[in-house]
């Protein structure tokens, strides 16, 4: 007997009694057609507790806005699992899936008991062709999610309070950049910025010491990753080129952000700091088999200032 038993068809006006914009906000940048729409195509899902309802890596066929119960978001990073969030009634979920047709970045699975409406995803997507509103909104829930996750499941910024990891949402602007655009050159100086991966991957290279036209693939980034952090920690120049291989979505901090939290969060200051001195390591293996040591070294481990203590917001001794 399966968990997910969904209910009849012929479902009365009074089943879908709640399905409006006062509880769930979603629905109330529909027009009453829409609304109407929606709800006599609409089923009810029943499930138990401890059920996906939809696996990281599935391309959900439907839209579910949540009636009653609790479900929790899961996303694989490397070889670990994070909760990255949780799913209350009122809210919607598979919104990525259902709007890029792309499988979903992370599961869905109920803590509790949980009724869901769940509505066939091509009919969203013909409202969302046709209310401008309707697809800003749902792209902004896609979003923020995106943000979310990426912030909860990176090593540095996990180590900041839920609270601060909503702030920097809040502020954070969002951008998306073609495969093949470079995101930042080697030497340049701005370094105002840092940005998370949300989707999409890039290359990180380092010109080549002695031929010029060539170059040196070091790292590569892709959904949770950070880019950018270097320059935060040495103050000095970008010290590699990042290019987008894919379209590349992206959130962008701004470092005097990143500073005053470094100063705050003594946790976050070391993870970035160890960070940062990973990836100058890596470089520097990458070099050795091209330069000298004393070279490898300037240009990479070389560049990195002594760790300060950080500042323990608990202690005023």
């Amino acid at each position: 007997m399966s968990d997910e038993t969904p209910m009849s068809d012929e479902l009365t006006e009074e089943t879908h009694s709640d399905f409006d914009g006062k509880s769930y906000p979603i629905l109330a940048v529909l027009f009453p057609d829409e609304i109407h729409f929606f709800r006599s195509i609409a089923t009810i899902v029943e499930l138990a507790a401890d059920v996906a309802i939809l696996s990281e890596g599935q391309v959900s066929p439907h839209l579910y806005l949540v009636q009653s119960g609790l479900l929790g978001v899961n996303k694989r990073h490397g070889n670990e699992i994070f909760e990255v969030g949780s799913i209350t009634p009122g809210d919607v979920f598979s919104e990525a899936s259902v709007l890029y047709d792309s499988p979903a970045g992370a599961e869905v699975r109920t803590i509790e008991p949980s009724v869901l409406y769940q509505i066939p995803a091509e009919q969203v997507r013909d409202v969302l062709a046709s209310n401008e509103r309707f697809n800003r909104s749902i792209s902004q829930i896609a979003e923020r999610r995106a943000a979310a996750s990426a912030l909860a499941v990176n090593p540095i910024f996990a180590t900041l309070p839920q609270v601060v990891r909503e702030v920097a949402l809040y502020n954070g602007r969002f951008i998306s950049i073609d495969a093949g655009d470079v995101l930042m050159s080697e030497g340049n100086a701005d370094i105002r910025f840092m940005f998370i991966v949300l989707a999409g991957e890039a290359e990180i290279s380092m010109q080549h010491p002695r031929e010029p036209k060539k170059k040196i693939v070091v790292a590569r980034a892709s959904s949770g990753d950070e880019i950018g952090e270097i320059s935060v920690v040495t103050g000095k120049p970008h010290a590699a080129t990042v290019i987008a291989t894919t379209t590349l979505r992206l959130m962008v901090l701004n470092n005097d952000s990143i500073q005053a939290w470094r100063q705050r969060y003594s946790d976050f200051g070391y993870a970035l700091y160890a960070c940062v001195q990973h990836k100058l390591q890596h470089s520097l293996e990458a070099l050795r088999n091209i330069v000298d040591d004393e070279e490898a070294h300037a240009r990479t481990i070389g560049t990195l200032p002594p760790l300060r203590k950080q500042k323990d917001p608990d202690n005023t001794q």
